[in-house]
Protein backbone atom coordinates (compact mmCIF):
# COMPACT_ATOMS: atom_id res chain seq x y z
CA UNK A 1 0.00 0.00 0.00
CA UNK A 2 2.83 2.36 0.92
CA UNK A 3 4.72 1.66 -2.31
CA UNK A 4 1.69 2.15 -4.55
CA UNK A 5 0.86 5.43 -2.80
CA UNK A 6 4.45 6.61 -3.16
CA UNK A 7 4.56 5.73 -6.87
CA UNK A 8 1.30 7.55 -7.50
CA UNK A 9 2.44 10.58 -5.51
CA UNK A 10 5.70 10.75 -7.47
CA UNK A 11 3.70 10.66 -10.69
CA UNK A 12 1.44 13.46 -9.47
CA UNK A 13 4.41 15.60 -8.50
CA UNK A 14 6.17 14.95 -11.81
CA UNK A 15 3.20 15.99 -13.93
CA UNK A 16 2.51 18.98 -11.70
CA UNK A 17 6.13 20.04 -12.14
CA UNK A 18 5.95 19.66 -15.93
CA UNK A 19 2.78 21.73 -16.11
CA UNK A 20 4.31 24.61 -14.15
CA UNK A 21 7.43 24.55 -16.34
CA UNK A 22 5.30 24.46 -19.50
CA UNK A 23 3.29 27.44 -18.29
CA UNK A 24 6.46 29.43 -17.68
CA UNK A 25 7.71 28.55 -21.17
CA UNK A 26 4.42 29.45 -22.88
CA UNK A 27 4.17 32.69 -20.90
CA UNK A 28 7.73 33.59 -21.91
CA UNK A 29 6.89 32.91 -25.56
CA UNK A 30 3.78 35.08 -25.29
CA UNK A 31 5.80 37.89 -23.72
CA UNK A 32 8.47 37.55 -26.43
CA UNK A 33 5.76 37.71 -29.09
CA UNK A 34 4.35 40.85 -27.49
CA UNK A 35 7.74 42.52 -27.20
CA UNK A 36 8.51 41.65 -30.82
CA UNK A 37 5.25 43.26 -31.89
CA UNK A 38 5.95 46.35 -29.78
CA UNK A 39 9.41 46.75 -31.27
CA UNK A 40 8.04 46.36 -34.79
CA UNK A 41 5.34 48.95 -34.20
CA UNK A 42 7.82 51.30 -32.51
CA UNK A 43 10.02 51.16 -35.61
CA UNK A 44 7.04 51.96 -37.83
CA UNK A 45 6.04 54.88 -35.59
CA UNK A 46 9.61 56.22 -35.67
CA UNK A 47 9.77 55.97 -39.45
CA UNK A 48 6.40 57.69 -39.75
CA UNK A 49 7.46 60.79 -37.83
CA UNK A 50 11.17 60.96 -38.65
CA UNK A 51 11.27 60.23 -42.38
CA UNK A 52 9.45 61.44 -45.44
CA UNK A 53 8.33 57.90 -46.15
CA UNK A 54 4.69 57.26 -45.45
CA UNK A 55 4.51 54.24 -43.17
CA UNK A 56 1.30 52.99 -41.65
CA UNK A 57 1.43 51.55 -38.16
CA UNK A 58 -1.48 49.77 -36.53
CA UNK A 59 -2.78 50.91 -33.13
CA UNK A 60 -4.68 47.62 -32.88
CA UNK A 61 -1.51 45.59 -33.33
CA UNK A 62 0.23 47.86 -30.84
CA UNK A 63 -2.46 47.29 -28.21
CA UNK A 64 -2.51 43.52 -28.81
CA UNK A 65 1.29 43.35 -28.57
CA UNK A 66 1.27 45.38 -25.35
CA UNK A 67 -1.43 43.17 -23.87
CA UNK A 68 0.48 40.01 -24.87
CA UNK A 69 3.70 41.28 -23.31
CA UNK A 70 2.01 42.27 -20.04
CA UNK A 71 -0.09 39.10 -19.89
CA UNK A 72 2.97 36.94 -20.51
CA UNK A 73 4.99 38.74 -17.85
CA UNK A 74 2.16 38.55 -15.33
CA UNK A 75 1.60 34.84 -15.97
CA UNK A 76 5.32 34.16 -15.57
CA UNK A 77 5.18 35.68 -12.08
CA UNK A 78 2.07 33.68 -11.22
CA UNK A 79 3.50 30.42 -12.56
CA UNK A 80 6.81 30.93 -10.79
CA UNK A 81 5.02 31.30 -7.46
CA UNK A 82 3.27 27.96 -7.97
CA UNK A 83 6.48 26.45 -9.37
CA UNK A 84 8.51 27.35 -6.28
CA UNK A 85 6.03 25.55 -4.03
CA UNK A 86 5.96 22.36 -6.08
CA UNK A 87 9.73 22.45 -6.59
CA UNK A 88 10.30 22.51 -2.83
CA UNK A 89 8.11 19.42 -2.38
CA UNK A 90 9.71 17.68 -5.37
CA UNK A 91 13.25 18.39 -4.14
CA UNK A 92 12.46 17.03 -0.69
CA UNK A 93 10.94 13.91 -2.22
CA UNK A 94 13.93 13.42 -4.54
CA UNK A 95 16.38 13.79 -1.66
CA UNK A 96 14.83 10.81 0.08
CA UNK A 97 15.15 8.72 -3.10
CA UNK A 98 13.57 5.31 -2.54
CA UNK A 99 13.48 5.51 1.26
CA UNK A 100 10.39 7.44 2.33
CA UNK A 101 8.78 6.70 5.67
CA UNK A 102 5.03 6.75 6.19
CA UNK A 103 5.33 9.91 8.26
CA UNK A 104 7.35 11.73 5.61
CA UNK A 105 5.02 10.61 2.83
CA UNK A 106 1.97 11.76 4.77
CA UNK A 107 3.60 15.12 5.50
CA UNK A 108 4.50 15.62 1.82
CA UNK A 109 0.99 14.69 0.70
CA UNK A 110 -0.49 17.17 3.18
CA UNK A 111 1.92 19.84 1.93
CA UNK A 112 0.89 19.05 -1.64
CA UNK A 113 -2.80 19.30 -0.80
CA UNK A 114 -2.24 22.56 1.05
CA UNK A 115 -0.31 24.02 -1.87
CA UNK A 116 -3.00 22.87 -4.29
CA UNK A 117 -5.80 24.30 -2.14
CA UNK A 118 -4.09 27.69 -1.87
CA UNK A 119 -3.62 27.88 -5.65
CA UNK A 120 -6.58 25.84 -6.90
CA UNK A 121 -8.00 28.48 -9.26
CA UNK A 122 -4.57 29.30 -10.67
CA UNK A 123 -3.72 25.63 -11.20
CA UNK A 124 -6.95 25.03 -13.09
CA UNK A 125 -6.02 27.91 -15.38
CA UNK A 126 -2.53 26.45 -15.74
CA UNK A 127 -4.00 23.16 -16.94
CA UNK A 128 -6.02 25.05 -19.56
CA UNK A 129 -3.00 27.11 -20.63
CA UNK A 130 -0.89 23.97 -20.90
CA UNK A 131 -3.53 22.29 -23.08
CA UNK A 132 -3.99 25.30 -25.37
CA UNK A 133 -0.24 25.85 -25.55
CA UNK A 134 0.28 22.22 -26.49
CA UNK A 135 -2.33 22.41 -29.26
CA UNK A 136 -0.83 25.64 -30.63
CA UNK A 137 2.69 24.19 -30.49
CA UNK A 138 1.52 21.11 -32.36
CA UNK A 139 -0.03 23.09 -35.20
CA UNK A 140 2.92 25.50 -35.35
CA UNK A 141 5.30 22.56 -35.57
CA UNK A 142 3.31 21.01 -38.40
CA UNK A 143 2.68 24.23 -40.35
CA UNK A 144 6.21 25.51 -39.86
CA UNK A 145 7.69 22.41 -41.47
CA UNK A 146 5.50 22.46 -44.59
CA UNK A 147 6.55 24.09 -47.83
CA UNK A 148 3.64 22.84 -49.89
CA UNK A 149 0.33 21.24 -48.94
CA UNK A 150 -2.39 20.02 -51.24
CA UNK A 151 -5.54 18.20 -50.20
CA UNK A 152 -7.70 16.60 -52.88
CA UNK A 153 -9.82 13.54 -53.52
CA UNK A 154 -6.69 11.74 -54.70
CA UNK A 155 -4.98 12.21 -51.37
CA UNK A 156 -2.74 14.59 -49.46
CA UNK A 157 0.52 15.85 -50.95
CA UNK A 158 3.04 17.84 -48.96
CA UNK A 159 6.73 18.74 -49.00
CA UNK A 160 9.01 19.90 -46.20
CA UNK A 161 10.97 23.14 -46.42
CA UNK A 162 14.29 21.41 -45.88
CA UNK A 163 15.93 18.98 -43.53
CA UNK A 164 17.09 21.81 -41.27
CA UNK A 165 13.48 22.40 -40.25
CA UNK A 166 12.93 18.83 -39.10
CA UNK A 167 14.80 19.16 -35.74
CA UNK A 168 12.80 22.29 -34.89
CA UNK A 169 9.59 20.55 -35.93
CA UNK A 170 10.37 17.52 -33.78
CA UNK A 171 11.24 19.76 -30.82
CA UNK A 172 8.00 21.70 -31.19
CA UNK A 173 5.94 18.54 -31.54
CA UNK A 174 7.73 17.06 -28.53
CA UNK A 175 6.85 20.08 -26.41
CA UNK A 176 3.26 19.85 -27.62
CA UNK A 177 2.91 16.16 -26.81
CA UNK A 178 4.50 16.52 -23.37
CA UNK A 179 2.24 19.48 -22.58
CA UNK A 180 -0.91 17.70 -23.72
CA UNK A 181 -0.04 14.46 -21.94
CA UNK A 182 0.89 16.24 -18.71
CA UNK A 183 -2.25 18.37 -18.69
CA UNK A 184 -4.39 15.30 -19.37
CA UNK A 185 -2.85 13.23 -16.59
CA UNK A 186 -2.71 16.10 -14.15
CA UNK A 187 -6.36 17.01 -14.71
CA UNK A 188 -7.21 13.53 -13.44
CA UNK A 189 -5.05 14.04 -10.37
CA UNK A 190 -6.64 17.44 -9.81
CA UNK A 191 -10.10 15.87 -9.73
CA UNK A 192 -8.88 13.42 -7.09
CA UNK A 193 -7.38 16.25 -5.05
CA UNK A 194 -10.64 18.18 -5.31
CA UNK A 195 -12.46 15.16 -3.91
CA UNK A 196 -9.93 14.89 -1.08
CA UNK A 197 -10.31 18.57 -0.22
CA UNK A 198 -14.11 18.29 -0.32
CA UNK A 199 -13.95 15.34 2.06
CA UNK A 200 -11.64 17.27 4.37
CA UNK A 201 -13.99 20.25 4.25
CA UNK A 202 -16.97 18.07 5.11
CA UNK A 203 -15.06 16.49 7.99
CA UNK A 204 -14.07 19.90 9.32
CA UNK A 205 -17.67 21.11 9.09
CA UNK A 206 -18.92 17.99 10.87
CA UNK A 207 -16.29 18.39 13.60
CA UNK A 208 -17.26 22.03 14.06
CA UNK A 209 -20.93 21.12 14.40
CA UNK A 210 -20.09 18.37 16.89
CA UNK A 211 -18.01 20.73 19.03
CA UNK A 212 -20.79 23.32 19.02
CA UNK A 213 -23.31 20.69 20.15
CA UNK A 214 -20.98 19.58 22.95
CA UNK A 215 -20.70 23.15 24.21
CA UNK A 216 -24.46 23.39 24.48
Amino acid sequence: MHESTLIRFRSEIRHFYLITVANIVFAALLMAFGISGLVGQAVLIYETFSTVAYVIYSPVVLIIALFAALAGFGWILTSVRVFEGIEAIKDELDEKRGVVSDEDLTRLIVSMLSHYRDNRATIRTMILVCTLGGVCSFFLGVLGSLEFLSVSTDGIVFTLNNYLVIPFMLLTLGVALVSLASSSYFSRFARVWDERLDEIGESEALLKETLELDRR
